[in-house]
């Protein structure tokens, strides 16, 4: 008896080992799942069953741009995603809802999966760690332009978002802990430590308020309406904005476009997640879908000791100014997905990792006009990877990966290092480096121009590039008198496997020198 009891002891933990390592979700209540794809999730484990998980989508509306936003080119596209965590190697299997068999797949960034195939016209990926990745089914990404030019019909995206297990998950009996039901709104302030949505689908409305040393939780089941932001500089300290459900801007219209004309400050109103004077704030693992502008904005100057942190979150936006975060000087982004069709990432505060980007329209990867100038330490853009980097437009200051395009003032450069970017894109619309201090006239007819202030000390080691401009747009490096570029570093620069050895890769004026290439 006492070895049965120990045996049972035994099998007892393995399955709640085997139940941790593994959390899928079930259907949002009142949400619709997606209409193109269906995708099922197992642990590596042999003998596991597998698991439905429900599958997101986001869809860019067929509104013209001029009354709110969408981009027309891209109308009727949409990305379906799954959230799920996970401790262990998974296995991911993607079908058409239609029952229509699936052709081929490949996952990206494609170093991130072990293997992905196609069988009975179902695409398998395994997964052997947490990751954020695409799905490219049947070559709709990978083997067309979709970027300028581009008249084919809408293109339906698929990602799979493998999270770690969620530390810290609330339990709706917690102390501290006030519960929402689908069709309440929230109190924004009161007697609890961590407002919890529950499953279903809720409306908090616009900058719904945010408070000091508040939890506010949307799992994995719950889709919440709205925008979230604090009142004034500096009481939105130590907020946590986590789960696995979505945040999104559907049902909000472009702030542009809203009659009467808004104000400039009642425009960030419609920003998903802006809290100004934060410090020890945390988003982590929600997917901000649909952004009506500007998507996650923590602002506070670097304060040693104090970090912001974005980790495992998801982007998603369709519109004009839908772009992605700022960290502003005390941020750290770490392992996060943005598909943005205006500006990815800001390229300023405490670091950038781990991070995927995707663009369609408009945006540009990096953003260097607030690109600091570091004497006391580095700022270190590591290990991310570019898997889409496609534009509507030709001539223009926008889109790219590396992207200077005329803005900002001063000094910048000194302390940062872009360290093992992969470029992924086998079809970029344009150049992947637009360091332009000033616009040439070829792209800009306004004629911006930095303020003044030189870009030197950047350091640009390991950085591959798959493919270049299928437009043959040059890479460009661009000074000016009183901003030239100077010293920088390329470090192991390839382009579709060749190394870069010389200056002659790029198109340079006169205010241009003290290139180094090594090997």
């Amino acid at each position: 008896m006492k070895l049965i009891f120990i045996i049972a002891l035994l099998l007892a933990s393995l399955i709640e080992a085997n139940a941790e390592e593994l959390v899928v979700y079930p259907p949002v209540p009142g949400l619709v799942a997606s209409e193109h794809y269906k995708v099922r999730v197992r642990s590596a484990r042999n003998g596991n069953e597998w698991r439905s998980a429900f599958a997101w989508e986001t869809v860019c509306k067929a509104i013209d741009k001029k009354t709110d936003g969408y981009f027309d080119t891209l109308a009727g596209w949409t990305h379906t995603y799954v959230n799920f965590e996970t401790a262990g190697a998974v296995e991911i299997e993607i079908a058409r809802v239609n029952g229509q068999p699936i052709r081929s797949a490949v996952v990206h960034p494609q170093r991130r999966a072990s293997a992905c195939s196609v069988q009975d016209g179902k695409a398998l990926v395994r997964l052997d760690q947490p990751c954020l990745v695409a799905v490219d089914i049947d070559g709709q990404m990978d083997v067309q332009d979709t970027g300028k030019g581009y008249k084919g019909p809408p293109i339906h995206t698929i990602s799979l978002f493998a999270n770690p297990l969620l530390a810290g998950k609330p339990q709706p009996d917690d102390p501290g802990v006030l519960t929402v039901k689908p069709g309440e709104l929230p109190p924004s302030d009161g007697p609890w430590t961590t407002l919890y949505f529950l499953p279903g689908v809720h409306n908090v409305g616009l900058a719904f308020p945010l408070r000091a040393n508040r939890q506010y939780y949307i799992p994995g089941d719950a889709i919440v309406y709205g925008t979230l932001s604090n009142q004034k500089w500096g009481d939105g300290h130590h907020v946590r904005i986590f789960g696995l459900g979505t945040l999104s801007g559907a049902r909000l219209k472009h702030p542009k476009y809203v009659v009467p004309a808004l104000s400039e400050d009642e425009h960030k109103r419609y920003r998903p997640i802006e809290l100004v004077g934060t410090t020890d704030t945390r988003v982590e693992g929600i997917t901000i879908a649909d952004s009506a502008t500007h998507s996650l904005m923590l602002i506070h100057p670097y304060k040693a000791g104090h970090p912001n942190e974005v980790k495992w979150t998801k982007i998603f936006t369709w519109r004009a100014n839908g772009d992605g975060i700022n960290p502003f000087g005390n941020t750290l982004i770490e392992d996060c997905f943005l598909r943005t069709q205006d500006d990815s990432l800001y390229v300023n505060g405490l670091g950038i990792r781990r991070t995927v980007l995707w663009n369609d329209a408009n945006g540009s990867s990096f953003v260097l006009s607030g690109l600091p100038q570091l004497a006391d330490r580095p700022l270190v853009v590591e290990d991310c990877d570019v898997i889409y980097a496609r534009a509507k437009w030709h001539h223009w200051s926008g889109g790219r990966v590396f992207n200077m395009r005329g803005e900002g003032k001063g000094a910048a450069g000194a302390g940062v290092i872009f360290r093992n970017i992969n470029i992924e894109d086998p079809r970029p619309t344009l150049q992947q480096f637009f360091l332009c201090m000033a616009m040439p006239a070829t792209y800009s007819k306004s004629g911006e121009k930095r303020v003044a202030g030189d870009l030197s000390g950047i350091l640009f080691q390991n950085i591959s590039i798959a493919a270049p401009s299928v437009l043959n747009e040059p890479q460009l490096l661009w000074g000016q008198a009183d901003a030239r570029i100077r010293n920088l570093t390329f470090e192991n620069l390839t382009v579709g496997g060749k190394p870069v050895r010389d200056s002659e890769f790029f198109k340079t004026n006169e205010f241009v020198d003290g290139l180094k290439f090594v090997p």
